[in-house]
């Protein structure tokens, strides 16, 4: 039988094991305790605060129509925003050595400010973005796939992605680091919903903006790096801990 380890830095996660995890990922989450945590725990909630309810309501969302809003693709779970996106540890390597390198990662980086948020799209989907462009969070992205490079599998055993869609450079991407949207390409989003069509996505937009405007004004603080584990990599993923930046 195995042995199973608490493993978050923070109350309330359950202890997990290792074997439990097919796949990792180092993600933003906001910090408990702020607007940002507590919108992100009524969004994904199905909103049911009274403000984002009426917002909604509004904008004709109410009842059943609501109701269909796919809320986030189904692998992940809350409000997040990748830094290191999902990827399977090679053989030799386990939880343990990834939290130890993540801890130490964190602790020699400082927090960024994301400046202005705006609500936008991602393809079919909504995010929220910085206004201006951030260097230092592409930076900091920029390091932790650095800084992670020995953790995967090759890119050669992942999954095989549709690259039908990618540019050249995007599909060089793929194949050194296992992921299109790094380095250059690059940019920092915190997801709101999965896919939807062009109608449906500008009256969430609509009924969403009046909710998020004050917290998109004065931007966020990525403070702090996620440890999320996937048990089967296509399950919602669970987080194993948040770790400060600067701690």
């Amino acid at each position: 039988m195995l042995n199973c380890a608490r493993v978050a830095s923070e109350p309330g996660v359950a202890p997990t094991c290792r074997a439990d995890f097919a796949r990792y990922a180092i993600f933003y989450t906001p910090r408990p305790g702020t607007a940002l945590a507590a919108f992100g725990r009524s969004w994904f909630g199905r909103a049911n605060d009274g403000v984002t309810l009426q917002a909604f309501s509004a904008a004709g969302l109410s009842g059943s129509g609501f109701a269909k809003i796919p809320h986030a693709p189904g692998r992940y779970t809350g409000l997040h925003a990748t830094v290191r996106a999902p990827f399977a540890l090679r053989d030799g390597v386990g939880l343990d050595e990834l939290k130890s390198r993540l801890i130490a990662f964190a602790a020699r980086r400082e927090a960024v400010e994301t400046g202005p948020l705006t609500l936008a799209r991602s393809g079919r989907y909504l995010v929220l973005r910085p206004v201006e462009p951030r260097p230092a969070l592409d930076w900091l992205a920029a390091q932790c796939v650095n800084a992670f490079e020995d953790f995967p599998v090759s890119p050669d055993d992942e999954d095989g992605d549709d690259v039908r869609h990618l540019t050249d450079h995007q599909r060089l991407l793929l194949k050194s680091f296992g992921h299109p949207h790094v380095m250059s390409e690059y940019r920092f989003s915190i997801t709101l919903t999965g896919p939807l069509d062009k109608a449906h996505m500008d009256r969430v937009s609509q009924a969403l903006w009046p909710v998020i405007e004050e917290i998109c004004a004065s931007g966020v603080t990525v403070d702090g790096l996620s440890l999320f584990g996937d048990a089967g990599g296509r399950t919602p993923m669970r987080m194993i801990g948040r770790y400060r930046l600067g701690s």
